[in-house]
């Protein structure tokens, strides 16, 4: 099997590669299957990290949305519990837990836009990183590629040397086998079939 190595050009980059957009490479098994632990390098495992890393960085500020969500709601629920007491009763307590719960929610905001910018931020260095996974990758499997295509030409010589050397060898052994046969059958005639036994047990031993 030859490989189509630089066979056909073209305006591609591997910048343009790093930016291709590709399944994300440690999410896949095949990938993990290619790059065994074994077989990463310093480069692939520092890449590794800082995906994974993003990753769960990502994650956690999907949790923490959904939270910060959540208590959100708890609290603008407990100031519409309050509004009776705070408006219509004029309860002092009542309405420093409200002005509690508005700061909060103040404060929430906050947080909750800095997620939310945070959120829309993360998927380019994703896929940045995944990116430059990517290139790194590509190099390692072409650079495995060609030490298997070395090997199969060598492998190809051998067996066609092999296959040319048994070829004759074959003929050689079917030249011996006929040889030895008209031998044993002009001495069998010759001598005859008692004689021949004789000399099978004197010179076969």
């Amino acid at each position: 099997m030859n490989f189509p190595w630089n066979k056909k050009k073209s305006d591609l980059s591997l910048e343009m590669l790093r930016q291709s957009r590709v399944p994300i490479l440690i999410l896949d098994k095949v990938w993990h299957n290619i790059f065994p632990p074994e077989k990463k390098t310093k480069i692939i495992l520092q890449l590794e990290e800082e995906l994974n890393s993003l990753l769960k960085q990502r994650g956690q500020l999907n949790n923490d949305l959904k939270d910060y969500l959540k208590l959100k709601k708890k609290l603008m629920d407990g100031i519409l519990e309050l509004t009776t007491e705070v408006f219509t009763n004029e309860n002092e307590s009542a309405k420093k837990e409200m002005e509690k719960n508005q700061k909060y929610i103040l404060e929430i905001n906050e947080k909750l836009e800095e997620i939310q910018n945070r959120l829309k931020t993360i998927p380019d260095e994703i896929q940045e990183v995944n990116g430059r996974l990517l290139e790194e990758s590509v190099k390692i499997c072409y650079g495995e590629m060609k030490e298997h295509q070395k090997a199969l030409e060598e492998l190809n010589d051998w067996i066609e040397t092999t296959r040319e050397l048994l070829k004759t060898k074959l003929e050689e052994k079917t030249i011996r086998e006929e040889k030895a046969a008209q031998i044993y059958s002009y001495l069998h005639d010759l001598v005859g079939p008692d004689f021949i036994n004789y000399l099978d047990k004197h010179y076969w031993r």
